[in-house]
């Protein structure tokens, strides 16, 4: 990252408000939020990573539900089969 000299051109520099509102910024050094694209490898990687990630939710996802439907298929064992 390469950084860059805010020229800056001093002419007769008045105090009226006008020049006190409409002066411009000097550039600020935004390569510090620089970004760039990721490479096929990378991509592939978190694909991967992300593709464990969601088979595991779905896993848990499963065993929650059937755990949560266990009472329910209970008491319809009790209600249909009992004497």
């Amino acid at each position: 990252s390469f950084h860059r000299v805010a020229a800056t051109t001093a002419a007769t520099q008045s105090a009226t408000s006008l020049n006190v509102f409409g002066k411009k910024k000097e550039s600020e050094d935004l390569s510090s939020i620089e970004s760039r694209d990721l490479t096929r490898e990378e991509m592939l990687a978190i694909n991967a990573k992300n593709e464990e990630i969601m088979n595991m939710e779905l896993q848990m996802m499963t065993g929650f539900s059937l755990v949560l439907s266990l009472p329910i298929l209970y008491l319809c064992w009790v209600a249909f089969f009992s004497d």
